[in-house]
C-alpha cells in the first residue's frame, strides 16, 4: 500500500470520526445537560463573587473609612472604584437610609431598607442582582453584584448577548414564580436560596455546540481533501477530465447537503448563519452560503489549474475547424464568469440588512461587511486564475497570436452588443475586463521583464471594476432606501412612536404623582402644570418631534379649565368615523400625506368618585425634531434607519407643482418641472446633477421628492484605492501561502534540507526583483509607521479639539446661567431652574440634565432614558468627585450604556456668593457618530494619499530596477553572445560610473578575447595543418613504397629481358593506375576539407533532401531504409548548404550501412519530428555493431575513423555541416546493438 492510498484512507477515516463525533454530541447532550452546565458555572460566579464582597467585609481599616466617608471621601471613591473596575462589585454608601455615596450611576438604589445582613436577590425591570450588605452604626454599605444586566431589551447596544465583563447568561434566563419545569436553583455560600435560573426558549450556544459545528466543519474539510487527493491521483493516472468531473460533482453534492440539512447552521449562532442579515433567494439564504460558494469554485479552478498540464486536448486539435468555436466558448465564459460574480456580489450590497458598504467610512463597516469583502476578493482570485487557466488552454489549441487577438476582441464585441441590446448594464467593466485579459495574454511575451508592473496594472484594474460596479449596486441599494423614506413619509404610522404608545398610556393612567396633582387642584385645577408634567415625563425625547396638546375634563365632561374650548364630542367623534385604533387608547386621525397625527382618550381614576379624562393631541413637525433622539432609544426591532440617515438625505414636497416645504442640503426650485406620473407612481432622476433624485407621485396634487449626493470623484478614488490595497493583500497571502505549500510539498521536512531549499530559493530571486522588493518594502514600512502616527497623532488631535471645544461651550452655558441667577436677588430655587433649563434646551437644540447638589437628578430633555431605568437618577460619581470635592468648574466624563459610548460634559452652577446651586449635564449621545465622521475622515485622505504613493512607487521601483538591470542584462546578453575566432561588438556608454567600468573591462576583455582567440586559430591551424600533413604524408607513402618495388622490379625485368615482363608491366601497371587513384583520392577530399568554409547558406526543405540521399542507397543489397515523417508534414524548412546537407545524410546512411558489414539484414530508420515550434529533429538509427566505449570520445576528431578503410573527415565534415546551420548533431550507440545520430536544426517556417 503506498503513502496515497494510506493518506487517503486516513483522510476518510478522520471524516467519519468528526461525523461520529458530531451525531454522538447531537444525539447526548440535552437540555437537561446544557442548565446544569450553565447553572453550574452561575453558581460558581456568584459564590465567587460573595467571597470578594466577604474579604470587603472583614477589612477593618477600609469599613472606618467607609464610616468617616466625610473625612477621607478621596479615599472612599478610589475603593468604589476599585472594586468596581478590577472586582466587577459595585458598593453603595447609605447614611440614615439615603444615598450618600455611589460607584456607578448606572444603577443607584433609593433606600437601603429592606435589605437583610446576607446575600439578598434583587430583581428588577432592566437587571438582576445579588446584594449583600454591612452596617456600620448610621452607615451601611451595600455590595451589589450584578447576574445580568438589561433584560427584557430590543436594543442592539443593551442586548444581553452583546454585555461583556459578566456572567455569559445567553442560554439561561431568570425564573419566575409560574415556572415549575425544567429549572434550577442558585444559593449562596451560605447556603440560602436567591433565585432559579430556567433554560431559554431557541437554540442554545456552548461549548458542546460549538464542538459539534466544529466537528462538521472539519468532517467537510476531510471529506473534500480526500476527494481532491483521489482525484489529483486520477488525473495523474491519464484521466484528468473525469477527475474534474467527479471533483466538481463532489462540490455539488457538498452544498446541496449544506442547504438542505443546514448541518452547520443549525450549531452555530454565528452572524454568517442568520437570514436576517442577509437572504437573496433559496440557493444564498445567507452569507455562509455565498462564503461556501466561493470557497468551493475557487478550490475547484485551484484544482483544475494544478492538473492543467494532463489536460489533453488532441481529439479538439484534430479538428481542424472546431478549434476555433472552442476557443470562443472559452473566452466568452471568462465574461459568464466576471457577470455571475459580480452579480451576486451586487447582491451582498442590495439584499443585506443594517451592513454598511460605504468604503468612504471604513470606520462605520461591519464585522459582515470585511467578510463579504473578503468574499469578493476571493471571487476576484477566482476568476483571476481562470482567466490564467483559459489562456493556457488556448495555448495548448495551438492558437496563432492574431487568431488569439481576433478572438478575444469577437467576444468583448459580442459581449458589450448583448449588454447594450438586452441588458442594462455598464459595458466600460467588461472593456476593463478585456484589458485584463490582453495584459495576460501578451504581457509575459512582449513584456516579460515588467512582471511587477504587469501585477499592479491587473489589481487596478480590478478595483476599478470593482468600484464601478459597487457604485452601481450602491446606487440601487440607495435607490431602495429612498423609496422605503418615501413610504415611511407617506405611510400611515410612525413605527417608534406607535411602541412608545402603550407605556405612556399605561404610565398615564397609573402615575401616582399625576393623581396626587390633579387631588390638590381639583376642582380649580392648573393644567399649564399639569401639562408641563406631562410633556416632561412622557413627551419628551423622540416624542418632542411631535407638538402637544393637552385637554383634561371631568366624569361629567366639563373642562378642568374653564378657558378652554370644550373639545371631547370632538374627538369622540374622531373615535367613531375618522380615526384608526393603534393601541388601547391612542387613534389615529386622518392627517394629510406625510404628517402624523395621533390623539388619545386616557381616564385617570383619582378616587372611587372622581375621574379625568386625559385628551392628549399629538402632529409631527414636518421633517425634522428639536432634539436628536438617541440611538440607545431606539427598538432593533423596527427599522430606524429613516432616521438616522436623515442628515444623508434633502426632501421636498409639492403641491400643485409648487414648493410647499423642503428639509436637507439640496435646494429645491419653487416650481416642479419635467416630473410627470401616475399616482402612486416613482420617478427616478439619474442624471440631473450631482444628486440622485427619486419622485413619488401621491397624487394628481402632491409630490415627494427625496434626493441624496452621488460619489464624488474623490470617493470613487478612495474607493478604488481601498480596494486596491485588500486585492493587493489578498493575492499577496494567496501568492506566498501557494509558494509555501509547494515548498513544503517538494521538500524533506529536515532542518538542513529546509535551511538548503530557503537558501536556494533566495538564490534564483533575480537581481532587478531584489532592487524592486528592497526599495517596495522599505517605503511600504515608511509608509505604515507614518500613516499610524499621523492617523494617531490626528486623531489625538481631533479630540483634544472637540473636547476643548466641549469644555469652552460648558463654561459659557455655566457662566450664562449665573449670570441670569446673579440678576435677581432672590436665590432661586429648583423649579426655577429647571423652568430656565428648559428654556434654554428649546433655543439650543441640546439635551441636558439638572441635577441637585446632591447629585439627584431634577429634571432631563432625555427623560425616557431615566423612565426605562438605563441609568439611575443620580450623578456620574466621578463628576460628583471632580465638581464637588476637587472643586473644579467643569469636567467631562466618558459614560456607557452597555455598548453604547458617549459623553458627558458637566458644570457646576452657583450663585453669587459661590455657592453650589445644582450640577448641570450635558451629553453627548451622537459622539461615536461624530468620532466615527472624524476617523473616516482621517483614514480616507491617509488610504488615498497612501495607497497612491504605494502605486506609485510601484512603478517607480520597476523602472529604477530596470534601469539599473537593463545595463546588466545587456551585459549578460553580450557575454552570452562571444565567439572565439567570431567579430564581437564592442558596448558604449557615456557615463563614468560603476556601469561604465564595467562595460569598459568589458569591451578591453574583447580586445584580448580576440588577440587570444587570433593565437588559438593560429594554433589550432598550424597544429591542424601538421596533422593533416603527417596524415597525407602517411597515406601518400603507403602507396608510394609498393610503387617504389614495382619500378624496381621492373627495371631489372627489362635490364634481364625477362620473358614474363609484359605480364609484370600489365600487372604493375594495374597496382600503379589503382594507387595513383588513392592518391588522386586523398587529393580531392584534403582539397575539399580546405574550401568547406565556404558555404552557400539557403532555405533547404529537410524532408526532401533525405528523401533524395535515401534513394542513393536504397538498392543496397541486404540493407533496407525507412523515413518516418512523426512531423505529418511534407515541407520543413531549414537554412542551410544544400550540398553539404545532402553530402551530410549519404556520409551518415554510408557509415551505417558500412557499420553493420556482415549483418544479414541492415535496418535504417531515418525519423523526423518537430522538437518544438522552433526547431525540427532528424534521428538516424542503425542495427549495426555500434560504436565501442573507447572510441566514443574520437568519433568527431580529424583522422579517425573505425573503418579500415577511410580517411576520417566524414564525421568531421558532418558536425562542421550541422552547426554551420546553428544546428546540434549527438549520438547514442549500444555495443552489438547499433548507433543514433541525433540532428537539431532551426526551423524558417513552417507549412501545412
Amino acid at each position: 500500500m503506498n503513502s496515497g492510498i494510506k493518506i487517503r484512507l486516513l483522510l476518510l477515516i478522520l471524516t467519519l470520526c468528526f461525523i461520529g463525533t458530531a451525531i454522538t454530541i447531537k444525539e447526548s447532550v440535552t437540555n437537561k445537560e446544557i442548565l446544569d452546565i450553565d447553572t453550574k458555572s452561575l453558581n460558581d460566579y456568584v459564590a465567587k463573587q460573595e467571597k470578594k464582597v466577604d474579604r470587603l467585609f472583614k477589612d477593618s481599616l477600609l469599613l472606618k473609612t467607609f464610616k468617616n466617608y466625610d473625612q477621607y471621601p478621596i479615599a472612599v471613591y478610589q475603593a468604589f472604584e476599585r472594586y468596581k473596575n478590577d472586582e466587577k462589585v459595585y458598593l453603595f454608601l447609605f447614611k440614615d437610609h439615603e444615598p450618600k455615596m455611589w460607584s456607578t450611576h448606572l444603577f443607584v438604589p433609593i433606600t437601603d431598607q429592606g435589605f437583610l445582613e446576607k446575600s439578598n436577590f434583587v430583581q428588577d425591570d432592566n437587571r438582576s442582582y445579588v446584594v449583600r450588605k454591612k452596617t456600620i452604626g448610621n452607615i451601611s454599605i451595600l455590595a451589589y453584584i450584578l447576574v445580568k444586566p438589561y433584560t427584557n431589551n430590543n436594543n442592539p447596544y443593551l442586548n444581553s448577548s452583546l454585555r461583556r465583563n459578566f456572567f455569559d447568561t445567553r442560554n439561561i434566563d431568570i425564573a419566575s414564580y409560574t415556572d415549575t419545569v425544567a429549572i434550577k436553583n442558585i444559593y449562596s455560600n451560605e447556603g440560602s436560596y436567591l433565585f432559579s435560573v430556567k433554560l431559554k426558549d431557541g437554540d442554545h450556544e456552548n461549548i458542546y455546540t460549538i464542538l459539534q459545528f466544529f466537528c462538521w466543519l472539519l468532517a467537510w474539510i476531510a471529506l473534500l481533501i480526500f476527494f481532491n487527493s483521489l482525484c489529483l491521483h486520477m488525473a495523474k493516472t491519464k484521466r484528468a477530465w473525469w477527475a474534474i468531473a467527479l471533483l466538481a460533482g463532489v462540490f455539488i453534492l457538498v452544498k446541496f447537503a449544506d442547504l438542505k440539512w443546514n448541518l452547520l447552521s443549525e450549531n452555530a449562532t454565528f452572524a454568517i448563519f442568520d437570514s436576517r442579515n442577509y437572504a437573496y433567494n433559496s440557493f444564498f439564504p445567507n452569507i455562509w452560503s455565498v462564503l461556501s460558494t466561493t470557497i468551493l469554485i475557487l478550490w475547484l479552478i485551484l484544482f483544475i489549474y494544478s492538473i492543467r498540464k494532463e489536460l489533453n486536448f488532441d481529439k479538439i486539435k484534430s479538428i481542424r475547424f472546431f478549434k476555433l468555436p472552442i476557443a470562443i466558448a472559452f473566452v466568452l465564459s471568462i465574461y459568464l464568469s466576471f457577470a455571475f460574480l459580480y452579480d451576486i456580489a451586487g447582491t451582498l450590497i442590495t439584499h443585506s440588512n443594517n451592513i454598511y458598504f460605504d468604503f468612504t467610512k471604513l470606520v462605520d463597516l461591519h464585522f459582515l461587511s470585511w467578510v463579504d469583502l473578503g468574499i469578493v476578493g476571493m471571487g476576484i482570485l477566482a476568476l483571476n486564475i481562470y482567466i490564467d487557466l483559459v489562456l493556457f488552454i488556448l495555448k495548448k489549441l495551438e492558437l496563432k497570436p492574431t487568431q488569439l487577438l481576433n478572438i478575444q476582441l469577437a467576444s468583448v464585441i459580442f459581449v458589450i452588443l448583448i449588454i447594450s441590446i438586452y441588458i442594462e448594464k455598464n459595458s466600460l467593466v467588461n472593456l476593463l475586463l478585456a484589458l485584463i485579459i490582453l495584459i495576460k495574454s501578451f504581457g509575459e511575451k512582449y513584456f516579460d521583464r515588467h512582471i511587477l508592473t504587469n501585477y499592479i496594472a491587473v489589481l487596478i484594474l480590478w478595483a476599478i471594476i470593482s468600484t464601478i460596479t459597487h457604485a452601481r449596486f450602491y446606487q440601487e441599494r440607495d435607490l431602495i432606501d429612498m423609496k422605503i423614506l418615501l413610504n415611511n413619509l407617506q405611510s400611515e404610522d410612525d413605527l417608534n412612536a406607535v411602541s412608545l404608545f402603550s407605556d405612556i398610556e399605561s404610565g398615564i393612567s397609573n402615575d401616582k404623582e399625576l393623581k396626587h396633582l390633579f387631588n390638590i387642584s381639583l376642582p380649580n385645577t392648573n393644567t399649564e402644570g399639569i401639562n408641563d408634567f406631562i410633556k416632561k415625563k412622557y413627551f419628551s425625547g423622540y416624542l418632542s418631534k411631535y407638538e402637544f396638546k393637552a385637554y383634561y375634563y371631568d366624569q361629567n365632561n366639563i373642562p378642568l379649565n374653564p378657558n378652554s374650548q370644550n373639545r371631547i364630542n370632538e374627538y369622540r367623534e374622531k373615535v367613531i368615523n375618522k380615526s384608526i385604533k393603534v393601541t388601547q387608547n391612542f387613534y389615529r386621525a386622518s392627517a394629510e400625506l406625510g404628517t402624523h397625527e395621533y390623539f388619545s382618550i386616557i381616564p385617570v381614576t383619582i378616587d372611587q368618585n372622581r375621574i379625568v379624562n386625559v385628551i392628549i393631541n399629538l402632529s409631527n413637525k414636518d421633517f425634522s425634531y428639536t432634539v436628536p433622539y438617541p440611538e440607545i432609544l431606539t427598538d432593533m426591532r423596527i427599522n430606524n434607519s429613516q432616521y438616522y440617515n436623515k442628515g444623508e438625505y434633502s426632501i421636498a414636497l409639492y403641491k400643485g407643482g409648487s414648493l410647499v416645504t423642503q428639509f436637507g442640503k439640496y435646494t429645491y426650485e419653487n416650481n416642479l418641472r419635467g416630473l410627470k406620473g401616475a399616482p402612486g407612481q416613482y420617478i427616478e432622476v439619474l442624471d440631473r446633477d450631482s444628486y440622485l433624485h427619486m419622485a413619488y407621485v401621491a397624487n394628481t396634487f402632491s409630490t415627494y421628492i427625496i434626493s441624496k449626493q452621488k460619489p464624488s470623484f474623490w470617493d470613487y478614488v478612495a474607493t478604488t484605492s481601498f480596494l486596491f490595497l485588500v486585492f493587493f493583500m489578498i493575492f499577496m497571502i494567496f501568492h506566498y501561502a501557494a509558494s509555501f505549500y509547494i515548498f513544503l510539498k517538494n521538500t524533506k521536512l529536515t532542518f538542513r534540507n529546509l535551511k538548503y531549499q530557503f537558501y536556494k530559493i533566495i538564490n534564483k530571486i533575480q537581481y532587478s526583483t531584489r532592487i524592486q522588493t528592497s526599495i517596495i518594502s522599505s517605503v511600504i514600512l515608511a509608509i505604515l509607521i507614518s500613516a499610524v502616527i499621523s492617523y494617531i497623532s490626528i486623531n489625538k488631535q481631533l479630540y483634544n479639539n472637540n473636547r476643548n471645544s466641549k469644555e469652552r461651550f460648558i463654561i459659557e452655558l455655566g457662566k450664562r446661567l449665573e449670570n441670569m441667577l446673579t440678576s435677581t436677588e432672590e436665590i432661586p430655587n429648583e423649579d426655577q431652574l429647571t423652568n430656565i433649563l428648559k428654556t434654554l434646551s428649546e433655543t439650543i437644540s441640546k439635551d441636558f440634565n439638572l441635577y441637585s447638589k446632591s447629585g439627584k437628578l431634577l429634571y432631563s430633555s432625555q427623560r425616557r432614558i431615566y423612565d426605562l431605568e438605563l441609568f439611575s437618577t443620580f450623578i456620574n460619581p466621578a463628576a460628583l468627585k471632580n465638581l464637588s470635592l476637587l472643586k473644579k468648574s467643569e469636567t467631562i466624563e466618558d459614560e456607557r450604556i452597555g455598548t453604547f459610548q458617549f459623553e458627558t460634559s458637566y458644570a457646576t452652577i452657583r450663585d453669587k456668593d459661590y455657592s453650589t446651586l445644582a450640577y448641570i449635564g450635558i451629553p453627548n449621545f451622537s459622539l461615536q457618530k461624530e468620532e466615527n465622521i472624524n476617523k473616516n475622515l482621517l483614514l480616507n485622505t491617509i488610504v488615498n494619499i497612501y495607497s497612491l504613493i504605494i502605486i506609485g512607487f510601484g512603478f517607480y521601483a520597476t523602472f529604477v530596477a530596470n534601469s539599473v538591470t537593463n545595463p546588466l542584462s545587456i551585459i549578460s546578453k553580450k557575454i552570452s553572445q562571444l565567439r572565439l575566432g567570431q567579430p564581437n561588438e564592442p558596448l558604449f556608454w557615456q557615463r563614468n560610473d560603476e556601469i561604465g567600468t564595467l562595460i569598459k573591462e568589458y569591451n578591453l576583455m574583447i580586445i584580448k578575447l580576440e588577440d587570444y582567440a587570433n593565437k588559438i586559430k593560429d594554433t589550432e591551424r598550424e597544429s591542424t595543418w601538421r596533422e593533416m600533413a603527417q596524415q597525407i604524408a602517411h597515406e601518400i607513402k603507403n602507396p608510394l613504397t609498393p610503387m617504389k618495388l614495382g619500378i624496381q622490379q621492373l627495371r631489372r625485368s627489362y635490364k634481364d629481358d625477362d620473358p614474363k615482363f609484359p605480364d609484370r608491366f600489365n600487372k604493375f601497371s594495374t597496382s600503379f593506375i589503382e594507387q595513383i587513384d588513392a592518391l588522386t583520392q586523398i587529393a580531392s577530399e584534403f582539397s575539399h576539407f580546405a574550401k568547406f568554409p565556404t558555404t552557400v547558406m539557403e532555405n533547404i526543405n529537410i524532408v526532401e533532401k533525405i528523401t533524395k540521399s535515401i534513394s542513393v542507397y536504397n538498392n543496397t543489397p541486404n540493407v533496407s531504409i525507412r523515413l518516418i515523417n512523426n512531423a505529418d508534414q511534407k515541407t520543413l524548412i531549414v537554412k542551410a548548404d544544400g550540398n553539404e546537407l545532402l553530402r551530410t545524410f549519404n556520409n551518415l546512411i554510408k557509415n551505417a550501412i558500412e557499420g553493420g558489414y556482415g549483418r544479414k539484414n541492415m535496418k535504417i530508420e531515418i525519423s523526423i519530428e518537430r522538437y518544438s515550434d522552433k526547431f525540427v529533429k532528424i534521428d538516424v538509427k542503425d542495427n549495426g555493431y555500434g560504436i565501442p566505449a573507447a572510441m566514443k570520445d574520437k568519433i568527431f576528431q580529424i583522422n579517425f575513423t573505425t573503418k579500415s578503410s577511410g580517411n576520417g573527415l566524414g564525421l568531421v565534415l558532418v558536425k562542421k555541416t550541422i552547426e554551420a546551420s546553428n544546428g546540434q548533431i549527438y549520438f547514442e550507440t549500444m555495443e552489438g546493438e547499433g548507433t543514433t545520430f541525433h540532428i537539431l536544426l532551426p526551423l524558417q517556417q513552417i507549412e501545412s
